[in-house]
């Protein structure tokens, strides 16, 4: 099973000196600072989107009333339905 996958893209001139830099500063390849750049903004992407439910669900009356339950009355709402 392959584990990787190749792409090719253009980036900025001054971009790809950050990375450069920043993998000679840090010993790792391009590839490494790409990746964790990434993973950086995947999961900077992620909590932006639960924030933006929590807050959302913080105005439905129907959520307050759930969260007023507790957790654990929750879940077993969840597990029945």
């Amino acid at each position: 099973m392959k584990t990787t996958t190749s792409f090719t893209s253009t980036i900025s001139p001054q971009l790809i000196k950050w990375v450069d830099n920043r993998a000679r500063a840090e010993q790792q390849t391009r590839r490494a600072v790409l990746e964790d750049a990434i993973r950086n903004y995947q999961r900077e992407s992620m909590k932006s989107i639960l924030k933006s439910g929590f807050e959302r669900a913080a105005l439905d009356t129907d959520m307050l009333k759930l969260a007023e339950l507790g957790i654990g009355d929750y879940k077993q709402l969840l597990d029945i339905a």
